[in-house]
């Protein structure tokens, strides 16, 4: 029986002004269960007194706030929940200046030629490209999938591993590493990523770390410093790369990768962009 205290979510859905579909994720997240649910038909009721919850939500959605966050804040008291709402869009806002320099990229890839700023869009351009022998190397790896924000923490934490296991093994490394991109990494890719640190000496292969070996080959690459360093500064040098083999009619002879040959520094070079070229036809 029905409670003259309980609204059917019809009624809940007007009053809080959330839709029937939203009450129902809600409910599905245990960010607003209902009151009760009747046991003979499965109808939901929900009580007056969570009212002023659902009106809170449907705020804080009406920010775009993710739904764990929402979950985090709604219970919090009003003075509470107030400043950490002014701290999120705080750091939103900040993220959002922050991709300034993505959307400067996007837009003058994508404008036509005669609307395209004078010089390179994104600071790189195929004249940056410089051609080198690379020798047959001895590698330890880690291949991982990862998403954009994991990527450097990940890799970072998986180069002092390899280092730690070489130097355990008598194996000697220098400062050099590099990150292969066996799959896309973004949004909507997770890689996979492999983490190289070249070595000398005697090693065998424990857990997740492999050992194998990277033949000779000629390598274009893109130098970066440390101020282009980081994303998405660093994905002009990835387009002007591209770019260097488009104009050729070449393929990459292998993943393109990340290789960081000295130790970091505020200034000069301290990576390259880089992909193996094909072997010259005979």
């Amino acid at each position: 029986m029905r409670d003259d205290a309980d609204l059917t979510i019809g009624e809940f859905a007007r009053r809080s002004g959330l839709s029937l579909k939203a009450l129902r994720l809600y409910d599905a997240r245990g960010i607003l269960p209902p009151e009760r649910v009747d046991p003979d038909n499965g109808y939901r009721y929900y009580a007056p007194r969570q009212l002023d919850r659902a009106r809170t939500i449907a705020l804080l959605r009406r920010l775009d706030m993710p739904l764990a966050l929402v979950a985090d804040l709604v219970g919090r008291p009003g003075d509470e929940l107030a400043d950490a709402v002014r701290s999120w869009w705080a750091d939103r806002r900040r993220e959002l200046d922050d991709r300034g320099p993505a959307v400067d990229l996007v837009v003058g890839t994508l404008a036509a030629p005669d609307r395209r700023p004078d010089g390179p869009v994104s600071g790189f351009s195929s004249e940056d490209v410089v051609v080198a022998q690379a020798p047959a190397r001895r590698v330890a790896t880690i291949r991982r999938h990862v998403t954009q924000a994991e990527l450097v923490a990940t890799f970072m934490a998986d180069v002092l591993t390899i280092r730690e296991h070489l130097a355990g093994a008598g194996a000697t490394t220098d400062h050099e590493f590099w990150v292969l991109f066996h799959g896309a990494v973004g949004p909507d890719g997770d890689g996979p990523v492999e983490t190289c640190v070249p070595y000398e000496g005697h090693a065998d292969p424990a857990g997740a770390i492999v050992l194998r070996e990277e033949p000779a080959h000629r390598m274009a690459s893109v130098p970066v410093t440390a101020q282009d360093c980081c994303y998405p500064q660093i994905i002009g040098a990835y387009l002007a790369l591209e770019g260097w083999f488009a104009e050729r009619g070449l393929d990459g002879a292998g993943p393109v990768r990340e290789l960081y040959p000295v130790p970091w520094s505020d200034e000069g070079v301290v990576a390259h962009v880089a992909q193996p070229l094909p072997a010259p036809r005979l």
